[in-house]
Parts: structure tokens; C-alpha cells; sequence
């Protein structure tokens, strides 16, 4: 009985939700993202990359040296996707065409940022994204930096916070599964917008800033980390070859 079920073939949808297909999409990612990093340590402006620098915060106190701490995100990102494989137990069989299908989705899946950011700010870099450091760097850096904020904002406010809001509100306080995810989605768009400075935005750009954390929350639950990592990864590198 069990046989043919792990014989069949898997449809898009399910095969580029399984974490060894996201791994591969991501993997070319990653590993410009760390070579990047590791070759500009100091002129790439970190403290754009707020979820990058929390991760480094965290790991600061293991007196390991910068260019090691640089590579402590992608190194993680690659880890939890190797343990979530493991332990879902599902196959490790790769078709090239999912993920080229993944990339074709996350670049239509960015499109609603670029609509949002038409609407609500008088272009796309009014969002607080980009200042006057990050201007001055060259294109190569600027790419660096978008990869590098797409994988890292979207592996803490998307995976690692939804999953963990999720988890207290169902596992523990015992909600509905689908209202424990709602509130998770909802409270990550928060955290997400107040991690880009409110303070220092305009209305406008707080609520492009919370409406695109909640459509990314919601690309993630509905289409994985995978999908939501390109999108991410796509508006923010458009948006800062257009400095």
C-alpha cells in the first residue's frame, strides 16, 4: 500500500515546499551572500541588514573571528533546512525544473511589493531601505546586501519567528492551528516593520513596511521560505541598482 505512494510523482506545489529543494534554490544565494561578506566586511554597511546583525549579536560573545561570525547566518539557514529534511523524511530527489520554477515564482511573487511601493511611496526607496551609505557603494556590494537581506530577514521574521509565535500560541495557550498562524503572521509584520526604524520613516513608508511584512508572511505560509527568500531577494536588489 505504501509503495506507490512513495513512488508517485510529486506536483510543483509539493515538491517546492520540501527543505532539500529550497536548500538547492537558495544555496547560489548563500554562497554569494557569504563570499560577499567575507570580502567586504567593513564596507558593507551591516546595519542596514537589521535581522543579520541580531543574528551576529547573538553569536558575539563566542570571541569567534568576524569573517566565521559573517558566515554564522548562511550557516544556519543551511543547517536548519538539512535537519528539517531530515526529520520530514521526505525524498531527497531533485528536478532542475522546480527549482527553476521556484525562481520564476518568487520574481511574480515581488511584483505586489513593486504595486504596494507605486502606490504608497513616491518610489520604492523612500521605504528607508537604502541611505546615503549604501548610495555611495558599488553595484556589486549593493547586491551583496540584498541577498543578504532577503535570506537573513526572511530566516528570522518569517521561519524562525512565525514558527515560534505559532508554537506558544497553539502548542502552549492550545488556539485553533489557523488562528495561531494568523496572529503569527500578523505579529511578525510587526516585528518586521519595527525593525526598520519607524522612527525614522514616514507614514506612508511604515505602512508599506507592515503591508509588505504581511504579504511576505503570508507568501511563506502559503508557498515556503524557498519562495518567499526570491521575492524578498528580487525587490530588494531592483530596488538598490536603482540608487
Amino acid at each position: 500500500m505504501g509503495q506507490p505512494a512513495r513512488g508517485r510523482h510529486e506536483s510543483y506545489w509539493e515538491e517546492s515546499h520540501r527543505p532539500w529543494i529550497i536548500l538547492l534554490a537558495l544555496l547560489p544565494l548563500i554562497i554569494a551572500c557569504e563570499i560577499g561578506l567575507a570580502m567586504w566586511p567593513e564596507s558593507v554597511p551591516m546595519v542596514q541588514v537589521t535581522a543579520h546583525r541580531r543574528l551576529l549579536d547573538v553569536f558575539s560573545s563566542l570571541a569567534l573571528p568576524p569573517p566565521v561570525l559573517l558566515s554564522l547566518g548562511g550557516i544556519l539557514t543551511v543547517v536548519v533546512l538539512l535537519v528539517w529534511q531530515s526529520f520530514s523524511r521526505a525524498s531527497w530527489k531533485t528536478r532542475p525544473q522546480t527549482i527553476a520554477w521556484m525562481y520564476v515564482e518568487g520574481i511574480a511573487m515581488a511584483l505586489p511589493l513593486f504595486v504596494m511601493s507605486r502606490f504608497l511611496l513616491a518610489s520604492p526607496l523612500a521605504a528607508g531601505a537604502v541611505n546615503e551609505v549604501v548610495q555611495t557603494l558599488p553595484w556589486m556590494q549593493r547586491i551583496v546586501l540584498s541577498i543578504a537581506a532577503g535570506l537573513y530577514e526572511e530566516l528570522v521574521f518569517r521561519m524562525i519567528l512565525i514558527a515560534f509565535i505559532h508554537t506558544v500560541l497553539v502548542d502552549i495557550a492550545g488556539l485553533k492551528h489557523h488562528v495561531g498562524l494568523l496572529i503569527a503572521v500578523v505579529l511578525s509584520a510587526a516585528a518586521f516593520a519595527w525593525y526598520h526604524d519607524p522612527a525614522n520613516m514616514s507614514t506612508q513608508a511604515i505602512v508599506f513596511t507592515a503591508l509588505a511584512g504581511l504579504f511576505l508572511g503570508f507568501v511563506y505560509v502559503a508557498r515556503g521560505f524557498g519562495i518567499v527568500v526570491i521575492a524578498h531577494v528580487v525587490y530588494d536588489v531592483i530596488v538598490m541598482l536603482r540608487t
